[in-house]
């Protein structure tokens, strides 16, 4: 079951970019009103071999003698401190982190069992063990690490007396335990609340910014989105010449998972196109049409059930491409299983048609449809709204008004371009986002920052290199290849601010 549709999901990434602390927020409330949640936490350590009795109380964000401060604390019926907790998603660990925690219960346990939990994605895992282990034996203060094991979702590590571990798990794990507690002991409240944000954490995981390798920067792959894009188009325009779809009703939103057309499908709404997050997590192949679920039964009585994946509340189908090497016979699949489709939903609609046939040969490459690089241009996508985020949140913070984004839209898909949002940088209106063709034709970048065509005054002083892209100025945004999140999300900030100054200076 996918949680990724719950309202909480849906609205925390528009509110606000810390959504760490929109998390640890949920999390304490839940800990705090449940029983079964807070044995659900307990159980969860005994699994880690650590059995810190039965909770009482959480606090969130209370501030320790050394200034560190935990996301959760959590005391006994005596009021002792037995477990800390740490929420993470893509963030780096702080300075304190976790050696300062671990002091903190050290000196506050009174001689009891005590336990520090970190919890973070699933994807996160291997890579973040590693390093609080590390951390943990190498910092000051620093502590010896005994009676190491992994299981499952579950790091675990004791220390001193053995009555102190560090402990790793991830949201899913934790959280699905929470949940099937409070299904078991009857805390309907306690269940909906943890599906909420379920749906949030999942969002989360499924969208980490995975550091993008030297290759992935290759102009090579945005012009293989192009060309999905095209085929996605050529497709849809002949299904409709075929009268097998029209566009009658049929309005286009923005969407930031993938480029595609709203349709009628032998008179069935269906939005079709590449499927980023289809692509990336469930079938090798980026082409997809999907359907509200108001069509479910239409699908059920055309015998498409058990055919489709449900996703973000719709269900889509994945559309498996021919391993040939000629466009035309690809575009001809595509298009005769739009018709395929079609005939299931209207019997009445026309047969097949002739094959389509062009006056050139256009080479198609197989690999174009490897997974791998929709699941890294995911976690861009999420990185274009962080960094709108954070450049907002920065200025105002510094007092001044070198980015933000009042009175602008919050998204905005460029037809095939890639996905972004308006932002104004240094007073002027721009557009930041994935790029595909300006990433194709110019910079091996897939951030970029683009303009109006009226804009070319104001951006004559700009000492980053300005290209021309469709009648727009786009500049180039760096993404440093294989480097984490946080440096990324610093370097593209600081890219902002730098040209906002110059755009300030030079309007001045």
């Amino acid at each position: 079951m996918s949680y990724e549709t719950t309202l909480f999901a849906h609205i925390a990434q528009w509110l606000t970019y810390r959504i760490e602390d929109v998390a640890v927020e949920a999390l304490g409330h839940i800990l705090s009103q449940s029983l079964a949640a807070r044995e659900a936490l307990t159980d969860a350590l005994k699994d880690g071999c650590i059995d810190v009795g039965s909770l009482d109380r959480v606090e969130t964000q209370e501030i320790g003698d050394e200034r560190e401060i935990p996301d959760l604390s959590s005391y006994d019926e005596d009021g002792i401190k037995r477990v800390l907790i740490e929420a993470k998603f893509w963030a780096e660990l702080t300075k304190n982190q976790p050696n300062q925690y671990l002091k903190q219960l050290q000196a506050d346990r009174k001689g009891r069992a005590a336990a520090l939990l970190f919890v973070a994605p699933r994807a996160r895992l291997e890579t973040l063990w590693p390093e609080l282990r590390r951390l943990a034996e190498e910092k000051k203060p620093k502590f010896i690490l005994n009676d190491t094991f992994e299981t499952g979702d579950l790091r675990s590590a004791s220390i001193a007396d053995g009555k102190l571990r560090l402990l790793l798990t991830s949201w899913a794990a934790l959280l699905g335990r929470m949940e099937a507690q409070a299904f078991t002991a009857g805390d309907t409240t306690a269940e909906a609340d943890i599906k909420q944000l379920r749906g949030l954490t999942d969002r989360m995981d499924g969208d980490a910014y995975l550091p993008l390798q030297q290759e992935d920067l290759k102009s090579e792959f945005p012009s293989h989105m192009l060309d999905l894009a095209q085929l996605a188009d050529d497709a849809t325009r002949h299904a409709i010449k075929n009268c097998w779809a029209n566009t009658e009703g049929a309005r286009a939103t923005p969407q930031r998972r993938g480029y595609g057309r709203y349709v009628s499908i032998g008179g069935v709404g269906t939005w079709f196109g590449i499927h980023t997050e289809g692509w990336a997590r469930h079938s090798d192949t980026p082409l997809w049409p999907s359907f509200h679920e108001t069509y479910r039964e239409n699908l059920e009585q055309a015998k498409l059930d058990g055919e489709w994946v449900e996703i973000g509340g719709r269900l889509c189908i994945p559309m498996e491409l021919p391993n040939v090497a000629e466009y035309n016979k690809v575009l001809n699949s595509v298009v005769n299983c739009l018709g395929s489709f079609a005939k299931l939903f209207d019997p009445s609609v026309p047969e097949k048609s002739e094959n389509i046939d062009s006056d050139f040969f256009r080479q198609w490459l197989q690999q174009k449809v490897e997974p791998e690089f929709a699941k890294r241009m995911l976690g861009v996508a999420q990185l274009v709204d962080e960094a709108a985020w954070r450049a907002a949140s920065r200025a105002a913070e510094d007092g001044s008004r070198w980015a933000n984004t009042d009175g602008l839209k919050k998204i905005i898909h460029p037809r095939r371009e890639g996905y972004g949002r308006f932002i104004r940088i240094g007073g002027v209106k721009a557009w930041l986002g994935i790029h595909f063709g300006a990433w194709a034709g110019h910079c091996d970048t897939p951030l970029w920052l683009v303009f109006d065509h009226h804009e070319g005054p104001r951006l004559a002083n700009v000492t980053a290199s300005v290209h021309k892209v469709h009648w727009k100025h786009c500049i180039p945004i760096n993404v440093p290849a294989t480097a984490e999140h946080d440096e990324v999300l610093e370097t593209v900030v600081d890219s902002l601010k730098d040209i906002a100054i110059q755009l300030e200076d030079s309007n001045g």
